[in-house]
């Protein structure tokens, strides 16, 4: 039996993009969609998500029998797919294992790149060589990652993001649209950077930061 592809969570935005980057790559034309909360509690339902030529199969998370035919993705390119997997990983014993990266086409892996299970990678993009990425992480469009970068589970990365060389951004983090990370900086678990901000220096854990050059302006509770 042909393995089947399976969006895990509704947001409407990323299932846009994740079955765009289906279709060139897999060409599927059928996929499953499991939502994690009710379409009222949803926001994103408001927008246009289905693609001509593909069949929606859309189920309750009460409908959902996990198989191991099955191909997993979370459908959230944001904050979200953390709660996402965490409730799939509790309700059905799903595993890191169980999902697949989803990496479109017309981006750029350099050599010696490692990145790891989940890895969402939108079109335009360049990572440069010797960069590592961790479980989860988004790379959305039009970012370059620089050499000898670590990235850690779950980073969020946003479009127009320039990161620079020996880097790292731990856990949690994200990085907002246009911000650029000058060489050798760190970016603290769970910290969030402003959007057309310029890093400089170290940021710690669960802080907000923003500027040129970015200052801490808040904690994160």
């Amino acid at each position: 039996m042909d393995k089947r592809f399976v969006l895990l969570g509704k947001s409407s935005f990323a299932i846009a993009i994740i079955v765009d980057i289906l279709k060139l790559r897999h060409g599927i034309n059928k996929l499953s969609i499991v939502s994690n909360i009710a379409d009222e509690e949803n926001d994103s339902l408001k927008f246009d998500y289905k693609i001509a030529g593909v069949n929606y199969v859309e189920l309750s998370q009460n409908e959902f029998t996990p198989s191991k035919e099955d191909k997993y993705i979370i459908a959230s390119i944001g904050k979200s797919r953390y709660k996402i997997f965490q409730f799939f990983k509790e309700k059905y014993s799903l595993l890191e294992e169980d999902f697949i990266e989803v990496i479109h086409p017309n981006s750029v892996i350099g050599s010696n790149v490692n990145h790891r299970v989940g890895f969402h990678l939108s079109p335009l993009s360049v990572i440069a060589p010797f960069t590592t990425i961790g479980d989860f992480v988004v790379i959305n469009r039009n970012v370059s990652i620089g050499h000898h970068n670590t990235i850690e589970n779950f980073v969020t990365i946003n479009p127009g993001v320039n990161i620079a060389g020996c880097c790292t951004i731990k856990e949690g983090s994200i990085i907002g649209a246009g911000a650029t990370i000058l060489d050798k900086v760190t970016i603290g678990k769970n910290s969030i950077i402003g959007a057309g901000s310029i890093v400089t220096k170290d940021i710690p854990d669960g802080v907000v930061a923003y500027g040129s050059p970015a200052k801490i302006v808040r904690e994160i509770n």
